[in-house]
């Protein structure tokens, strides 16, 4: 519908299955699919980079993915060493190379460090943005987007080899109508995307004997007993409606949004929160998550007990990028008691 030309699919895509991506062929028959290091016994459709001849200068531009996102997304397709598939694509005569990564940052930068002739990185999987680009390694690595809130713009001068021009645009969603065809496309892949981690779930479970997990988190129904006023006034805040507004965006089983929904995520190096059906208990920010598993205080309520409550208590979610609004010593007291 926008006229892509080159199309570079990371795990959000990859999810959805390589027949899905090369469909799209049909959508944009003069588009290119990139990825430079998946590979398969038959995987048609797919490019591993493409020269484009821009006023007599020729531009590289390919796409590498990050290994482990085979476990998490790419359907049977075999990832190849990010290295050595970029060392041999930048071994192609050109003017400007320029490769979208799909790492997390902290990756993106290690493989920066290591490659040697790329000329500008655009991370693919971000979780925020960057106020200015980085030069790594005779590299510029820059952030193309942030969740569509942003849209990246750069001028190369081929003269000095560097940016002349590189900034992200900010996206006032509130200065344009939404679209009925894109509204109507997004909510047929929230409703999949939604069965599809419903399925994963139920796989899990029937793979395992047990769902009983054991925790140290005791959930809010155990606090109320000796603290009903504090819970009463716990359950008027967003804190006790965090997962139902998942389930409002059919987001309840999705990976990436339930850490920040529920107690005790192990995405955040905690013990309590597993999955939605393992422990549906800890749905929810409830006391313990602030406060810290209170397994031992119900066993002796004597025993100190109650985390102190700082700014990097809840920057963990309340980042600049989820909720840029966010400012502790505000609204710490929205939920203070």
């Amino acid at each position: 519908m926008i006229g892509t030309e080159i199309f570079t699919p990371g795990a959000q895509e990859l999810i959805y299955g390589h027949e899905m991506i090369t469909s799209l062929k049909g959508h944009a028959p003069n588009s290119t699919i990139l990825c430079g290091n998946l590979g398969g016994p038959e995987i048609p459709g797919f490019e591993t980079h493409k020269i484009v001849t821009i006023n007599d200068k020729k531009v590289l531009i390919t796409a590498i993915i990050d290994p482990i996102l085979d476990k998490k997304a790419i359907h049977g397709l075999q990832v190849t060493d990010p290295l050595s598939a970029l060392e041999k694509i930048l071994e192609t005569p050109h003017d400007l190379a320029i490769a979208v990564l799909h790492f997390s940052d902290a990756k993106a930068r290690r493989l920066v460090r290591r490659i040697a002739g790329l000329d500008i990185a655009i991370l693919g999987t971000q979780r925020g943005t960057m106020k200015e680009s980085e030069l790594i390694n005779g590299c510029w690595l820059i952030k193309n987007n942030n969740h569509g809130k942003t849209i990246g713009y750069l001028d190369w001068d081929f003269t000095t080899g560097s940016p002349s021009t590189a900034k992200l645009i900010q996206i006032n969603k509130l200065a344009y109508d939404a679209d009925p065809k894109i509204t109507e496309l997004v909510d047929e892949s929230e409703e999949w995307l939604r069965q599809h981690y419903v399925e994963i779930e139920k796989n899990k479970n029937e793979a395992d004997d047990d769902l009983t997990v054991k925790v140290p988190y005791v959930g809010s129904h155990a606090c109320s007993t000796c603290h009903p006023q504090i819970t009463t006034s716990w359950q008027k805040t967003g804190h006790a409606r965090a997962y139902a507004s998942l389930q409002k965006k059919c987001k309840d089983f999705c990976p990436d949004c339930l850490p920040c929904h529920v107690t005790g995520s192990r995405e955040h190096d905690k013990q309590g929160f597993r999955s939605p059906t393992a422990t549906p208990d800890l749905f929810n920010i409830q006391c313990e998550e602030c406060h810290g598993p209170a397994e031992d205080h119900i066993k002796d309520p004597k025993l100190p007990y109650g985390l102190k409550i700082e700014a990097s208590t809840c920057s963990i979610c309340h980042t600049a990028n989820n909720d840029p609004e966010f400012f502790f010593e505000d609204d710490v007291k929205l939920i203070i008691h």
